[in-house]
């Protein structure tokens, strides 16, 4: 048997092209089709991880305009009648006998059939690193 009969040739993942040469484990015949590949296999995450955001922030804009009107306490379906989407926060915890909800720098509390308590919570200053030895 030749050298040349023991060879497969390898073909690109993206295209279907024939790789020239170059390592034994190249899986794409050039950086645009490697390129395309991870966009179309990752592609889907990003828009998840997009829409996600999106959500997380209007949820925020629709507390801080309560919070600028003074209001800290509405019932459940009038917040979800605003635009609130109770499936996204930031952060969950069980405080004595209430949940606590954040979003971002904005938290609740939540019973049964109200939103209670919203306020901005106020994190500490962080300290302040210094590069002197």
């Amino acid at each position: 048997m030749s050298t040349e009969e023991g060879k497969r040739e390898r073909v690109c993942q993206e295209c279907g092209r024939v790789i020239p040469r170059g390592r034994k484990d190249k899986r794409f015949c050039s950086a645009t089709c490697k390129n395309r590949w991870h966009y179309r296999e990752e592609g889907w995450l990003k828009g998840v991880k997009t829409k996600i955001v999106r959500t997380l922030d209007r949820n925020r804009a629709i507390l801080d305009k309560l919070l600028q009107e003074g209001v800290t306490s509405i019932e459940i379906p009038d917040l979800a009648q605003m635009g609130y989407n109770f499936d996204c926060v930031t952060s969950y915890h069980r405080v004595r006998n209430h949940d606590e909800y954040r979003c971002y720098d904005i938290k609740y509390y939540m019973s049964g059939s109200r939103v209670f308590r919203i306020m901005r919570h106020l994190f500490p200053p962080q300290p302040s690193v210094s590069s002197d030895p």
